[in-house]
């Protein structure tokens, strides 16, 4: 009886033993484990390659760093590093923060002069005479949106240009339009002074960062200002001021004498009817006359929050009516 009941457990066991060691079915096995990211590693071929397009880059491509950290302090200063010419450079950068135009970001306190105004941010080489820069980052709110402020732009400027357009990304504010003018037009060559545009889009209207640079700086003063614009993020325009019609007759008078230096000599003397005066106004644009000696009448059509400005003129007895003229200007620059 003991070695029936010996045998029983041993075969017990052995079955036992068996099913432990059984293939498991298809609906028994575990799923498997979800591929993250940290599972693939980059072979070195594509992280050769990697490194050749970053080193392609060019100075109009705008670099994906350094973008504005949130949180900064407006005159806040750090250090930052770009890449000139394919190696790192540490750079001295301020942070800033414009409510009247609707804008914060850094620039190169070292190498650039800040010209600021409630209208305007203005970048320039420190090399350059501040009132006449050819290298200088201009920074600007527009009231228009993104695409009607971009189509004039590119109006004017393929005057003189063959544009490349383009919708691109920056890394503080987001999609943009960017308007390239870096070849002569009709001639297929480079001119001497480059310009490149990003219009930004926002809520109420656009910001416009308008990069100026000559043709031997594309790769410095270029490259520079692309990083600059790609810390550059929107915010809230608050404080925002608004020209008055006596502050639009005043810039207006104040600019015909910077371009005429005999004008002012001509007004004292009160030989010749001259004078300036509101033609119309109204929330948006105010439109200032000026009657010269010569007996011609321009008019200014001024944007009242921008100061942007076109001119008109009319001749009594030769023209019939008013012509727009190639004249621009912005009022702002006017305002004492």
């Amino acid at each position: 009886m003991k070695k029936e009941i010996i045998s029983l457990t041993i075969a017990a066991a052995l079955v036992l033993g068996g099913c432990a060691n059984a293939p498991i079915s298809e609906s028994e096995k575990p799923a498997d484990e979800p591929i993250t990211s940290e599972d693939v590693q980059q072979t070195p071929s594509e992280n050769t390659q990697t490194s050749a397009a970053n080193d392609e880059q060019t100075a109009s491509e705008t670099p994906s760093e350094p973008a504005t950290e949130p949180g900064r302090k407006d005159g806040e200063r750090f250090e930052a590093v770009i890449i000139m010419e394919g190696m790192e450079e540490t750079v001295q950068y301020e942070h800033i923060r414009n409510e009247a135009i609707g804008i914060e970001m850094d620039y190169d306190y070292e190498l650039f002069v800040r010209q600021s105004k409630p209208h305007r941010e203005r970048f320039i080489s420190d090399w350059d005479d501040p009132e006449n820069p050819e290298n200088y980052l201009e920074v600007t709110y527009n009231s228009k949106d993104a695409d009607t402020a971009a189509a004039s732009i590119s109006e004017e400027l393929s005057k003189e240009y063959e544009l490349i357009t383009e919708n691109f990304t920056l890394e503080g504010a987001g999609e943009c339009i960017r308007i390239g003018a870096s070849e002569v037009k009709g001639g297929g060559y480079m001119p001497d002074m480059l310009q490149m545009v990003y219009v930004i889009p926002a809520s109420d209207g656009c910001r416009i960062a308008w990069a100026h640079y000559a043709i031997e700086g594309a790769e410095g003063f270029g490259r520079r200002f692309a990083y600059m614009v790609n810390t550059l993020s929107v915010i809230d325009r608050i404080g925002t001021s608004e020209l008055t019609d006596e502050q639009a007759v005043a810039a207006i008078q104040k600019y015909c004498y910077s371009t005429n230096p005999e004008l002012e000599d001509k007004v004292k003397a009160e030989e010749y009817p001259i004078y300036w005066d509101v033609s119309s106004s109204d929330e948006q644009e105010i439109v200032v006359v000026y009657r010269s000696y010569t007996g011609s009448i321009n008019r200014y059509y001024i944007d009242r929050s921008t100061g942007e400005t076109y001119v008109t003129e009319f001749v009594p007895g030769i023209m019939e009516k008013e012509q727009r003229t190639d004249e621009t200007l912005n009022v702002w620059d006017y305002v004492d």
